[in-house]
């Protein structure tokens, strides 16, 4: 601190601090004037300041000239005038403007850490994949932040132990150009920082490019790229400690104990978050293989079900395209539904070898063309029990056998063969009890003329009305025709 008085611009009073920052004694600085320590080249600035100092005081960046010789940039905050015994004074306090500013710079690299940190956790959680997660770490270290460069790399299980970078960022990229790094010390490009992190399992702090010893290789590709200070700290995945985070700062100094401590923390997150990602990522891979199989296992099911309803439509052509007009259309009614694709894929299997079991029925008795008699009606209701035991055994990932046995099954217990009700009955049987009633009557048969669609819809809702068939499976198939224009496959 110091007391000025404003006619003559001289010392005074002044403090401990002024004495310190200017190397004059209490004794030289009291009664001097302010050019004392102010430089020639200040004075006009500084003397026209003061004499225009107003009741809010004011602020003035200069320079302060040291005893010894030794210049210092300063920041003086002057208070407004007073006077004392007639005279007129203020009173100065004088900042080091270097340190303020290596204070603002390291306490906006603190800032800018915690907000790289902030976004590394950000993406940390909606990284979908292990590439993705890397590039778009460097990316949130290097953004709006005096980190100029920031890589991450995988050590080899080769013999050279060569670090693999799977991910860079920053506007000193070039640094990493043709850029060879190693974990082991055999080589001279695994004797520096990255390679003894490595080896240590310790992060490796090199705060000034310009004179730590070991850097020396890489000082002029340094320069080149502007670096001059930059930290590197490994990391461990799952079972592995390979993983290794570089940080590049333009500044020297720039990694202090909070930033420092900051990619430390950030990057066993890091290791953490790709550890994670990596069995999701397995998980997924292995979900797909096993969907491949499925594909291929239901695509082999699909193939032999087409040559079983072909068998039986050799047998009796009526019932073999009955089973592909009732698959077609089954299909578009669990769409209207708005069933998932696994659910239609199911109904579309059961759907094509829903009578398969008519294989066992007389084809006498299949091509009567007229009315059956009880006899033979029991003979046919038996093709569900039939079907049900053909199928029964093949691991179709779907209850396609059980959708067979209950296509005749009433939602009131008067169906059959089971009599079942209700829940009881499968959401692809109720479908398929539609469908299978809808075709039927819609077409024509040995014994019949077709009755045509209104008379099959008539027929189907009356049945949902005495609560027979499902109403929201009618509502649905009738909304096809009525309302969208469906066509019965023909």
């Amino acid at each position: 601190m110091v007391v000025l008085e404003l006619d003559s611009f001289w010392v005074e009073e002044a403090n401990a601090v002024l004495e310190l920052m200017t190397g004059y004694s209490q004794a030289e600085l009291v009664g001097n004037p302010v050019s004392l320590f102010v430089p020639e080249m200040d004075h006009g600035s500084l003397e026209m300041a003061l004499a225009n100092l107003t009741e809010d005081g004011i602020t003035l960046k200069t320079t302060l000239q040291r005893k010894d010789g030794e210049s210092l940039p300063i920041r003086m905050n002057f208070s407004r005038p007073f006077e004392y015994t007639g005279r007129r004074f203020v009173i100065g306090a004088l900042r080091n403007a270097a340190r303020e500013r290596e204070m603002e710079q390291r306490l906006a690299a603190k800032r800018w850490a915690l907000h790289a940190y902030a976004d590394v956790a950000w993406t940390l959680v909606r990284a979908q994949s292990s590439a993705t997660l890397l590039q778009e770490i460097s990316e949130a270290i290097t953004r709006d932040s005096p980190f100029v460069l920031a890589w991450i790399g995988f050590v080899g299980e080769e013999s050279d132990r060569a670090i693999n970078i799977q991910a860079e960022a920053g506007s000193a990229i070039c640094y990493l150009k043709d850029l060879q790094l190693s974990g082991s010390e055999n080589f001279s490009v695994g004797r520096g920082p990255v390679g003894i992190a490595f080896r240590s399992g310790e992060a490796q702090l090199v705060a000034d490019v310009e004179t730590d010893e070991n850097y020396e290789p890489w000082r002029e590709r340094a320069r080149n790229a502007g670096i001059r200070c930059m930290v590197t700290i490994p990391f461990q995945v799952g079972e592995m400690q390979n993983g290794i985070l570089g940080v590049y700062s333009s500044e020297p100094n720039a990694f202090g104990p909070v930033v420092y401590e900051a990619f430390q923390h950030l990057a066993q997150e890091i290791g953490v978050g790709l550890h994670s990602l990596r069995q999701r990522e397995q998980i997924e891979q292995e979900r797909r293989a096993r969907e491949a199989v499925q594909h291929q296992l239901t695509d082999a099911l699909t193939t032999a079900m087409k040559a079983i309803a072909g068998a039986l439509e050799a047998g009796d052509s009526y019932t073999g395209g009955h089973q592909n007009r009732v698959m077609t259309f089954a299909t578009a009614i669990a769409c209207e539904l708005g069933w998932r694709e696994d659910q239609i894929q199911g109904l579309r299997m059961a759907a094509m070898v829903h009578d398969i079991g008519k294989l066992a029925v007389p084809r006498e008795i299949l091509n009567k063309p007229g009315k059956l008699t009880v006899e033979e009606f029991e003979q046919v209701k038996v093709h569900v029990e039939v079907g049900y035991h053909i199928l029964k055994d093949i691991p179709f990932p779907w209850p396609v056998a059980d959708m067979v046995h209950q296509h005749h099954e009433k939602l009131d217990g008067s169906g059959y063969p089971l009599g079942l009700k209700g829940d009881a009955i499968l959401p692809g049987a109720r479908v398929l009890a539609v469908a299978d009633i809808v075709e039927s009557m819609a077409s024509e048969r040995p014994y019949r003329k077709a009755l045509g669609v209104d008379v099959a819809l008539s027929e189907v809702q009356s049945m949902a009305a005495d609560h027979k068939l499902d109403a929201e499976v009618v509502r649905a198939c009738t909304a096809m025709f009525r309302e969208k224009g469906y066509q019965l496959p023909t």
